[in-house]
């Protein structure tokens, strides 16, 4: 389970570091600023936070206060953005791998007693 987390972090990473990319400086991007309604731009923006939260974890990735964090947010990011993407009906790639990364995120969230540290001592930042 483990090595199935680091993996579900960098997929997570990748293709929401790829998502941003595409809609920072896609058609409606930072090429298009000042003409209004670049709501693409605004969600790229903001992916890049949903990104970052594989490499905020990655340091942490068996501490259990830590990963029920992360995989609490990556599941709901995963599984809204599948189900929006459903809805829209016209990005079937991008709904199946939201939701593909929302069902490992809950498997190991259910999971992840099993091989997380079970500690009682908060998260040391002195590293950072």
């Amino acid at each position: 389970m483990k090595i199935l987390f680091n993996i579900v972090l960098a997929l997570s990473f990748s293709f929401e570091t790829l998502a941003a990319v595409s809609l920072i400086f896609g058609p409606e991007g930072v090429t298009a600023a000042g003409v209004g309604n670049q709501w693409s731009m605004h969600y790229g923006f903001a992916v890049v936070a949903i990104a970052s939260m594989s490499l905020w974890t990655w340091p942490y990735r068996t501490n259990l206060p830590v990963v029920t964090l992360a995989l609490g947010v990556l599941f709901i990011f995963h599984t809204s953005l599948s189900i929006s993407l459903n809805l829209a009906g016209d990005q079937q790639p991008g709904m199946i791998v939201h939701s593909v990364l929302s069902l490992l995120c809950l498997i190991l969230l259910t999971q992840r007693s099993k091989w997380c540290d079970v500690t009682n001592e908060a998260v040391s930042y002195t590293h950072l």
